[in-house]
């Protein structure tokens, strides 16, 4: 359905707040768009926190050539919107997710056929939402044309699907409402956390948290227990990006250190980056602010999750010419993490 202006303010507002509540997002990562006539949509801007954006805070975007209006930026992923749209006349609804297991799912180069999955991995049900085929769209950079461009491509060659994954990123769901929408990307998360179980071997395990956040050095340190902290923590050794978020947010490389360190060695093991793991205990993040802090961790439990399953398959991480222009994108633009008017920037 094509949304009247309020209506699709009030759904996208609803739509964020559920994100959050569901766990399919982190902050103000992710966005939400809904098309309100067959020229424009509104969508997300950049970098307010969803527990505080009112509906005027929405940007009105033309499909055509995604010039937008009005004093705030909309989501940089206003393009990806622009070309689903576009590509799909029956699509009035998009939400740009981060969840967990379909993440981790994106380092595997490969689609995930659900017609033929037995039955344990995918209901019916979900097949119904779903359609019978979730593509991966090949790798491109956060907001960049040609991310825009391979995710297009996939809705065109896979008409029938309503979600695609976003190799080394997460995941864009599309319905016809919010409703649909919604549904799609809480379907994909449960058939993702069941692959991803067959696919490891393994049950997923979830206890664990925060061990302890503080201030320290001008910010905060936050002690991480989580259950793929832990695990990586356990291995041993250095970890890699295996999502662009977390190259963006912790680094290019979180190095594993021998036991709880001193102040003074923490210093250096975060040097150039955001979190460091502690041989068979975890990990420390660090960030400006309390909330930033335990939002590495958030995104380092993410990228062990993804990493586990990386290493049992042999899947590379995010390429390191990647990674190092991801990170520097976020130093120069994102790690200022409030501008002027103090607001954290978004996709």
């Amino acid at each position: 359905m094509i949304y009247e202006i309020e209506e699709a303010r009030e759904k996208i507002l609803e739509a964020c707040r559920e994100m959050k509540r569901a766990n399919l997002i982190a902050r103000t990562w992710g966005n939400v768009s809904a098309r309100i006539s067959d020229k424009e949509f509104l969508i997300t801007p950049s970098g307010k926190d969803y527990d505080e954006m009112t509906g005027e805070d929405l940007v009105k975007v033309r499909i055509r050539d995604e010039k937008w209006e009005g004093d705030l930026k909309p989501s940089s992923e206003k393009g990806m919107h622009a070309r689903l749209y576009r590509r799909r006349p029956q699509c009035d609804f998009i939400i740009h997710t981060h969840q967990t297991n379909a993440s981790a799912l994106s380092i595997l180069p490969e689609d995930l056929k659900l017609t033929g999955m037995q039955d344990n991995l995918v209901t019916e049900e979900e097949r119904e939402l779903l359609g019978t085929i979730v593509p991966c769209a090949e790798y491109g950079l956060s907001s960049t044309a040609k991310l825009a461009r391979a995710v297009a491509y996939q809705a065109k060659i896979n008409p029938d699907c309503r979600a695609i994954l976003m190799r080394f990123h997460g995941a864009v769901c599309m319905g016809a409402d919010e409703q649909e929408a919604m549904a799609v990307a809480k379907a994909l998360e449960a058939v993702c956390e069941r692959i991803y179980e067959k696919r490891c071997g393994e049950k997923i395990l979830t206890e664990g948290g925060i061990s302890f956040s503080r201030e320290w050095q001008d910010g905060w340190l936050v002690h991480t227990r989580t259950p793929y902290v832990m695990e990586m923590s356990r291995r041993g050794k250095t970890l890699k990006p295996y999502l662009d978020d977390m190259a963006q947010i912790g680094g290019l490389s979180i190095p594993c250190v021998g036991s709880l360190p001193s102040g003074k060695e923490v210093r250096k093991a975060l040097k150039g980056r955001n979190a460091v793991l502690i041989r068979g205990d975890g990990a420390l993040c660090y960030a400006a602010e309390k909330e930033e802090a335990e939002a590495v961790a958030i995104v380092l439990e993410k990228n062990c999750r993804a990493a586990n399953l990386g290493l049992k398959k042999a899947a590379p991480s995010v390429p390191a010419i990647s990674a190092r222009t991801e990170r520097s994108f976020y130093v120069k633009k994102y790690s200022k993490l409030k501008n002027s008017k103090g607001q954290e920037e978004e996709e």
